[in-house]
């Protein structure tokens, strides 16, 4: 019962500081979705699972740091996948946006590939794989309007989108992590 706690508040932990975390870096805090979201992914999974190989998750550092702006006529520096995905659908800005983030939403999930190989648990590592990649990709370009949050007297303005798209990639790497699907 008591590690059955100590996991559920973990898990609680990590969904809010990764939705608080992501919403904030939408502020030009870029270096929280960089390296302090990993860093927290990473010290969860370690925590639970005490394996020295969970420190490779840090990678995904890299992942949140690929730009996966669009070609658009507001922008006139699109990233790198942005281009990729202009070039192969130059007609709809829909599927360019699912391809580019959900893209890095598969990069996202790859940096958790060391807790399957560790554990056997393939199939909570697809469907946890499946909630990442399926946010990035279907909801994370979208508005959903914002929330304001007052942090250290000043107020700043939380994407809903942010806060959805962290939340739920917290839950997918939790399936993963937690290993609930054999």
């Amino acid at each position: 019962m008591k590690n059955l706690l100590k996991k559920i508040l973990a898990s609680v932990g990590l969904i809010f500081a990764v939705a608080f975390l992501g919403a904030l870096s939408g502020q030009n805090w870029k270096w929280l979705r960089r390296y302090i979201i990993p860093f927290f992914v990473t010290f969860y999974t370690y925590f639970l699972l005490h394996n020295i190989w969970v420190l490779t998750i840090y990678s995904m550092s890299g992942a949140l740091s690929i730009g996966y702006g669009i070609v658009s006529p507001d922008d006139d520096k699109p990233s790198f996948l942005g281009k990729i995905a202009y070039k192969l659908f130059p007609k709809s800005q829909v599927l360019q946006n699912v391809f580019a983030r959900g893209t890095v939403g598969l990069l996202i999930s790859l940096t958790m590939l060391s807790i399957p190989l560790l554990k056997g648990t393939w199939i909570s590592f697809l469907v946890g794989s499946a909630l990442i990649i399926g946010v990035w990709g279907a909801v994370s370009w979208r508005g959903f309007g914002s929330i304001p949050v007052k942090l250290f007297g000043k107020t700043y303005t939380l994407l809903n989108v942010d806060l959805t798209c962290y939340a739920v990639t917290a839950c997918g790497i939790i399936t993963i992590v937690q290993g609930f699907l054999r």
